[in-house]
């Protein structure tokens, strides 16, 4: 399988990107503020997009294993990836609105937004690619999708440090 290494790096990165999951829920367990009810949520996004990334990189080189043509295994973790990432991204805008409606808004304007938009059409385009959209185009996309994931986290890393940065400054 061509994209075997390109996959493994993939999952390697997830992983680390998870451990930074588990640092920022020691860092904000220590602070005297607490949990705001959208850090649990934006953790909840950071973890859901590195351990999707982690596990849906593994999955083709696992199914390789079983002598399918390379078509057969990326179409079958295409509808794999589709169905799980669509329902992560549907749980999480649902998870979301509750959290506005309840009084408490995104702290960062547009951002949950961009992160449904990006990982809803990754799981469009696995979809497609499932059904034979996609042909030739097939591996690219979906190592595409999981490269989506992972900046799906890094992007919520990158709003718990603005935030850390932000409370870091309102206490000095």
């Amino acid at each position: 399988m061509p994209a075997a290494d390109l996959l493994l790096a993939i999952s390697q990165l997830a992983v680390a990107l998870a451990g930074f999951s588990g640092l920022i829920a020691a860092i904000r367990t220590a602070a005297p503020d607490g949990w705001y009810p959208r850090d649990i949520w934006s953790l909840s996004w950071m973890l859901g997009a590195s351990i999707g990334a982690l596990v849906l990189s593994l999955l083709p080189l696992w199914l390789d294993l079983f002598g399918w043509s390379d078509e057969t295994v990326f179409r079958i973790s295409s509808a794999v990836a589709a169905v799980c990432i669509g329902g992560f991204v549907g749980v999480m805008a649902w998870t979301g609105r509750r959290l506005t409606r309840a009084g408490f808004p995104p702290r960062v304007r547009y951002f949950p937004a961009t992160i449904v938009l990006l990982l809803g059409l990754a799981s469009i385009v696995m979809a497609v690619g499932a059904v034979g959209g996609l042909r030739g185009s097939i591996t690219a996309a979906y190592v595409g999708t999981l490269i989506a994931l992972l900046l799906a986290s890094v992007l919520v890393l990158a709003v718990f440090l603005v935030l850390l940065a932000r409370m870091t400054q309102r206490r000095s």
